[in-house]
């Protein structure tokens, strides 16, 4: 019956993936309205499922997922206002570790993977460096690098580089809890290439509005690899070169992180 939703695999999934995207909030406001959010959803599935069967819970996903990006960037900024009156420099120079962290840990995990495409059988380390340590040392850096940097580079660019840092890993979780499959593994390690390419949209934004107190096409080199040698790798592009550019891709990345380290806002900076 349509009033058991446990018996509709359609709006259990749609329940399920819905909870997952709803960690994209900041953690109290999903804290106090995350279960609230989750059973009106729950209810709207249900309604459009008997109003226009599947074709109606399509059109209801593709109304959540606008509303819900626009919500989620509203709550950061919100947030992000209140934290930037009390902007600890110790916290900028722990996002520029994470990037080169992130950084270390990501070309290896891919190093990895490369090997393991080619008989060995690395691929438990490698999904675990990508998605368990890069992309969260990832996520923490880039949120560095936008509170630093974010009002300088304007709207655009710190909104493009916030939606790249909630859409990524979520990709990758969602991948993650698809099961043993091909296609799940292929969404794992699309997280990261969202990730990257956002921070390759910010950079081409910094060429513009040169908000880095240097080398502002670091965020370019250190976005781009990844993203393009996914997007390519079926246009025969070898492995190794792939492997090259996210070579040159991390070392950006730790380039970009050591700026960041460096550039502790004056006006917030403990005194010696």
């Amino acid at each position: 019956m349509i009033s058991q939703p446990a018996e509709l695999p359609i709006v259990k999934f749609s329940v399920m993936v819905y909870q997952t995207l709803l960690f994209a909030y900041p953690t109290k406001f999903h804290y106090e309205y995350g279960s609230q959010m989750v059973q009106v959803f729950q209810d709207c599935c249900l309604r459009a499922l008997r109003q226009d069967g599947t074709n109606g819970i399509l059109k209801l996903w593709a109304i959540t997922l606008l509303d819900l990006i626009q919500s989620v960037i509203s709550e950061h900024a919100h947030k992000e206002i209140e934290m930037k009156k009390e902007m600890d420099p110790e916290i900028i120079r722990l996002a520029g570790g994470a990037l080169i962290w992130g950084a270390m840990t990501f070309v290896i995990g891919m190093f990895l993977a490369f090997l393991s495409t080619r008989g060995a059988n690395f691929w438990a380390i490698a999904d675990i460096l990508v998605l368990f340590i890069s992309m969260p040392l990832f996520v923490v850096g880039l949120l560095g690098l936008r509170n630093r940097y974010g009002e300088k580079a304007g709207w655009v660019g710190k909104n493009i580089l916030l939606i790249g840092v909630i859409v990524g890993p979520l990709i990758s979780l969602l991948g993650f809890f698809g099961g043993a499959n091909e296609a799940s593994w292929s969404l794992i390690y699309s997280g990261p290439a969202v990730l990257l390419a956002g921070l390759t949209l910010f950079g081409f934004v910094a060429l513009y509005k040169r908000p880095l107190p240097r080398w502002n096409i670091i965020p370019i080199i250190a976005g781009i690899g990844y993203p393009a040698s996914s997007f390519f790798a079926g246009s025969g592009i070898p492995e190794s070169m792939s492997l090259i550019l996210i070579a040159i891709q991390a070392i950006a990345l730790a380039a970009l992180g050591y700026i960041l380290k460096s550039d502790v806002p004056k006006e917030t900076a403990a005194p010696a």
